[in-house]
C-alpha cells in the first residue's frame, strides 16, 4: 500500500524520499507517485520496495488542492520563487476579481506546461531550456486536463500590506535548502523581488484570495493561477498550494 506524507514548503519530493529512506532502513527503494513544486506543500503519495512496481496504478489519480492566488503579480515560474517580470496594481481590478465566475474554468482543455516544469522536450527538460534561454526555440507541450470543481474559500491570510507580503515571500524561498538556493537561482530571484519591494510606493493591502479545486493529474495549480490572472487583466501567481488528498 502507498504510504502518505506531508512535504512541507522548500522540500523537493526528493528531500521527502532521502528523509523517509533515513527513518526507514528497510526502505531500499522509494518512488512518489504525483510531483509536488518545492513551494508547494502538503499529501506526497510515496511507494515502498516492491510497491515501486505498480506506479502506473497511482498516477493517474484526481487531486484536490487548496491555493491562494496573488494578484498583480507575474513570475517566469507562475510562483514566488521565479524572476519578477511584471507588477500591475490589482487594486483598480478588484471588482472583477471579486465578480469572477469560477464556473468558466471547470472544464476540459488543453493546459500548455509551464516554462519551468520538469517534462521533457529533446531531452532536456523545460526548466533546462528556460534556465538556458532557449525557451522560445522549441515548441512547448500541453496537456489535456481537467478542473472538475473550483471555488472560492475563506482565507486565513491576513496580509496587512506588501512589507508583510514580501517577508512571506521571502521566507518561503529560503526554505529551501542550502544546496538548492543555487539551482533555483535565488540569488536573482531575491533580488528582483527585494528591488522591487524597495522601490514600491502603494499604501494598500495585497489582493489575495484562497480557492479549493478538484482537478485531474497532471493538472498545474501555478499554470491555473496565471491564467485566471490574465483573465482579469492585472496578472497574477500561486502564492501558496496546499495538496488536500488524492481521489
Amino acid at each position: 500500500m502507498p504510504i502518505y506524507l506531508y512535504k512541507k514548503i522548500g522540500q523537493t519530493p526528493n528531500e521527502l524520499i532521502d528523509e523517509y529512506k533515513l527513518q526507514n532502513k528497510d526502505a531500499k527503494k522509494v518512488s512518489f507517485a504525483g510531483r509536488l513544486d518545492p513551494m508547494a506543500h502538503g499529501k506526497m503519495m510515496l511507494l515502498v520496495n516492491e510497491e515501486c512496481k505498480k506506479q502506473y496504478l497511482y498516477l493517474g489519480q484526481n487531486k484536490i488542492y487548496e491555493f491562494e492566488i496573488l494578484y498583480g503579480f507575474n513570475t517566469d515560474t507562475y510562483d514566488v520563487l521565479g524572476l519578477l517580470t511584471e507588477f500591475i496594481d490589482p487594486s483598480s481590478f478588484s471588482k472583477k476579481i471579486d465578480e469572477l465566475n469560477l464556473q468558466n474554468y471547470v472544464t476540459e482543455f488543453k493546459q500548455e506546461y509551464p516554462p519551468y516544469s520538469s517534462i521533457v522536450v529533446n531531452k532536456k527538460p523545460l526548466w533546462e531550456w528556460s534556465k538556458l534561454g532557449l525557451i522560445n526555440t522549441i515548441n512547448i507541450p500541453s496537456k489535456l486536463v481537467t478542473i472538475y470543481n473550483l471555488e472560492e474559500i475563506d482565507n486565513t491570510n491576513k496580509t496587512r500590506n506588501y512589507d508583510e507580503l514580501y517577508q512571506t515571500i521571502y521566507t518561503m524561498i529560503y526554505s529551501l535548502s542550502y544546496d538548492n538556493l543555487t539551482k533555483f537561482r535565488v540569488d536573482s530571484i531575491i533580488k528582483l523581488w527585494k528591488s522591487f519591494f524597495d522601490n514600491l510606493i502603494l499604501d494598500k493591502t495585497p489582493i489575495i484570495k484562497k480557492y479549493r479545486a478538484k482537478v485531474s493529474s497532471g493538472t498545474y495549480i501555478r499554470s491555473l493561477s496565471k491564467q485566471i490572472g490574465d483573465t482579469i487583466g492585472c496578472g497574477a501567481l500561486a502564492l501558496n498550494i496546499k495538496r488536500i488528498d488524492f481521489t
